[in-house]
């Protein structure tokens, strides 16, 4: 069992720095334990809520979406000022973030598993064929790594990260899940979907270090599949065209 707090985690954590600022800043240690607390108690409630369900034979609201709005939200007020403060700032365009902030496209390389697996490996990992790319702009892309995620177990899993390399653009990731079968429940809130998907709502932003490196992400929910797009660039002068080039894959998917 999971819980998805989709578009919440950037809100509080990746605020943006200052021009004088020098180093990232941090969540404060109210802000730190309130989102220690409140997750925990997230997860006691789906804990019970599934205990329940299965003692009832009942459907669980795990493997759902539902969309709130910030005033909707069961948070505590610190967590829900800084998703606010997130909002705002995301409002004014990219985002400029203190140098080290994002990694460098060698070193997301550096950390990355050696394994490429073909789609028809992937699909006997998967209980579903991975989501086709051939008629996006990295159908072509040379693949770097094929990762596992969502709940794994042994050699199987709900999910997949697979990570290409995009000449004179940088490192295009794409994670897949099927949130119902990894029996995720993701809650998204409502001001931060600030675009769509082949209609479905999402939500997009960029970030240019002071280091001159660039972070690009777009992320949305269908019915079964949960998708994160990330591009990460050496050269975040061009990161809104990273922003456009994510938008044109995530259009091209066939799941």
């Amino acid at each position: 069992m999971k819980i998805g707090i989709a578009v919440l985690a950037l809100a509080c954590i990746a605020s943006p720095a200052p021009a004088q600022t020098t180093v990232p800043p941090q969540p404060s240690a109210t802000l730190q334990r309130d989102m220690a607390a409140w997750t925990k108690s997230l997860a006691q409630q789906q804990a019970t809520e599934s205990r329940m369900a299965a003692e009832n034979r009942m459907p669980s609201s795990q493997g759902q979406v539902e969309i709130v709005s910030l005033a909707e939200m069961d948070a505590p007020a610190s967590i829900k000022a800084s998703v606010a403060e997130g909002i705002k700032s995301r409002s004014r365009g990219t985002l400029d973030v203190a140098a080290g902030t994002i990694p460098s496209t060698s070193d997301v390389v550096a950390g990355l598993s050696p394994a490429r697996r073909s789609n028809a490996e992937l699909k006997h990992r998967l209980s579903y064929a991975p989501s086709d790319i051939s008629r996006t702009p990295i159908g072509a892309a040379e693949l770097l790594s094929t990762e596992p995620n969502g709940t794994v177990s042994g050699d199987r899993s709900t999910g997949v990260s697979r990570t290409y390399r995009v000449p004179n653009v940088g490192l295009v990731i794409l994670s897949e899940d099927d949130y119902v079968a990894s029996k995720t429940k993701h809650t998204l809130i409502r001001e931060t979907l600030n675009t769509q998907v082949n209609g479905t709502p999402a939500r997009s932003y960029t970030a240019r270090s002071k280091d001159g490196r660039g972070k690009a992400e777009l992320r949305w929910i269908t019915s079964n599949r949960a998708y994160l797009l990330t591009l990460i660039s050496d050269d975040g002068a061009r990161i809104e065209d990273g922003e456009k080039l994510l938008m044109q894959i995530a259009k091209g998917i066939s799941s």
